[in-house]
């Protein structure tokens, strides 16, 4: 068994590589996260001083995911520090004896075995308040993929943020670490990634199989992008971290693209304006213009190159993420609702198999300081619940793990399930208006509700004395209010289902009440009526209660 061994760059352990030559012969066909939209708010552009990263996790199929906390992984327990790079599992790295509790949201047993991949942690944040996002698909062109072809067993969007999370104490590390493996490994994909923490962003960009740059984020300006890369200049940023070779090998191989200004400009380098096409291009429009419309106005451009990071009109808050991840273009030419269009790739679709945001507070302890707002299956008809990175577990139904081989859409057991069968009867132009818009309202009430309550339950642990006690406190907020958005989900998919069935008719046309004369004039669905009490999402668990329960 050969292992190769290399010292990191920063102050992490030894990183060994070890592949198993029998695993990588196996045949492996990863799902590939590939309609994917990610946002970045500065702190000093949101409306609270926190820094928000979100990203839609979309691909076409029934693969369901849950929520878990992964604890630290004990020094003597060899076996479990043993995680795997590539999808298949043929080569693995063995982690540093220390590792840090961090929750995510990978997929269930039953998507693993079905799909025969990676478990894809999708998002992560650890007990450092370090979080990161991955698996925004983007496209580099054909000179840079010859001359440094993707990796057969290289690192991908299923594994990386385990990996890197696990062992990183603060977003420089994370990058370094992303970076040291890339360096050893390479990547099978090309891929986007996000990293936080309490004081910074960054953002990566994966090339090709040894080639990456990530620049640090500006905390005044923001980010919307659908499947495409956008960096452009090293130079506009405050720190970068890149690959070795990154220009030698365009210069090397005739593939550079310089500026005015003489700098690489790494856009037209590894992607450049043939990779821009509308599928990704619009939705990187759409959220720069719902961010800042005094600039980038009504009309799609798509010629135009739309930077990276922009200034928003107005502080933006969370809301205000969680509304982008669920556009359709509304108000505009290219809406599928309002149009009929069948071909427009929107944001907020049917088809995403999670949606999240983490919410990064800096002047909370570092072991409450992120937030996740998860959206298992789709968020457009969805609802964001709140997972902290000092959780100490999730609810029970948040939590259930579909085991393998269990072949049934489960909406009485399984978030998951739920979302998806909601998402999908209020979807289409027909359905959006008298199903979607009423639950998307409540919702969208349930979320007001819930941040302030986040927001006051984290202010109340900070002021505990006793960090047990507060992990505890946050955890029972967190899990009481997944279990009621599970509730009131199951409540509203039997009203949305009943509605439809008391109005299902293939005779659309209204008729003469009197005569029963067919009119010329389609006859009104009326609204699903919802007669649900969200007033739980307003409410606060008293400290006291915590500290007498813990008596």
């Amino acid at each position: 068994m050969l292992q190769l061994k290399k010292t990191t760059r920063g102050p992490r352990a030894t990183l060994f590589l070890i592949p198993f030559t029998v695993l990588a012969f196996l045949l492996f066909l990863p799902v590939r996260s590939s309609a994917c939209t990610g946002v970045y708010v500065g702190a000093e552009a949101s409306s609270d001083g926190t820094i928000l990263l979100g990203k839609s996790n979309d691909t076409q199929g029934v693969y369901p995911n849950h929520v878990i906390v992964e604890e630290s992984i004990g020094k003597a327990d060899i076996a479990a520090r043993l995680m795997p790079i590539d999808n298949a599992e043929s080569v693995l790295a063995v982690v540093p004896e220390t590792t840090y509790r961090y929750t995510c949201t990978p997929y269930m047993d039953y998507s693993i075995d079905r799909l025969n991949c990676g478990r894809d942690a999708t998002v992560a944040a650890n007990e450092k308040g370090v979080s990161m996002l991955i698996s925004i698909t983007a496209f580099t062109n054909q000179a840079a993929l010859q001359a440094d072809p993707l990796i057969d067993n290289g690192l991908t969007e299923l594994t990386a943020a385990d990996l890197v999370v696990c062992q990183s104490d603060s977003a420089q590390e994370a990058v370094e670490t992303l970076a040291h493996i890339l360096d050893l490994a390479g990547s099978s994909e090309c891929n986007i990634a996000f990293i936080a923490d309490q004081t910074e962003a960054w953002y990566v960009e994966i090339y090709t199989g040894y080639q990456y740059a990530a620049v640090k984020l500006p905390a005044d300006k923001v980010c919307v992008f659908g499947n495409e890369f956008t960096l452009e200049y090293l130079s506009d940023y405050e720190e970068s971290v890149t690959s070795p070779n990154l220009e030698k090998l365009a210069v090397d191989n005739g593939f550079a693209k310089y500026g005015e200004n003489g700098e690489l400009n790494l856009f037209e380098t590894y992607s450049g304006s043939d990779m821009i096409i509308s599928y990704s291009h619009r939705r990187t429009w759409i959220g720069h213009q719902l961010l800042a419309p005094s600039v980038y106005g009504d009309d799609y451009d798509p010629d135009f190159l739309y930077p990276l990071c922009f200034a928003p009109d107005q502080k933006v808050s969370l809301q205000d993420v969680m509304e982008v991840l669920r556009n359709r273009f509304e108000g505009t030419p290219y809406s599928p609702d309002e149009t009929g269009r069948t071909d427009m790739r929107v944001i907020g679709s049917v088809v995403s198999m999670s949606v999240h945001i983490t919410q990064t507070y800096p002047d909370l302890p570092t072991e409450m300081s992120v937030v996740t707002w998860e959206s298992t299956g789709p968020a457009l008809y969805g609802v964001f619940i709140p997972v902290s990175n000092d959780s100490l577990r999730i609810s029970d139904a948040y939590s259930r793990n579909q085991p393998a081989g269990e072949n049934c859409f489960d909406t009485a057991q399984y978030p998951w399930y739920t979302f998806k069968a909601l998402n999908t009867l209020c979807m289409g132009k027909e359905n959006y208006i008298p199903y979607g818009t009423p639950v998307r309202g409540y919702w969208h009430q349930a979320e007001t509700d819930m941040i302030a309550g986040m927001n006051t339950v984290l202010q109340n642990a900070a002021a505990m004395t006793d960090a047990a006690e507060a992990a505890e406190y946050i955890t029972d907020y967190c899990c009481s209010m997944q279990e009621q958005a599970f509730a009131d989900a199951k409540e509203l998919l039997n009203d949305v289902l009943w509605t439809q069935a008391e109005n299902s008719n293939t005779l659309k046309n209204g008729r003469n009440p009197e005569t029963h004369e067919i009119l010329d004039e389609l006859k009104p669905v009326p609204p699903v009526k919802i007669n649900l009490d969200g007033s739980i999402y307003r409410s606060i668990p008293n400290i006291m209660d915590q500290a007498s329960e813990s008596n």
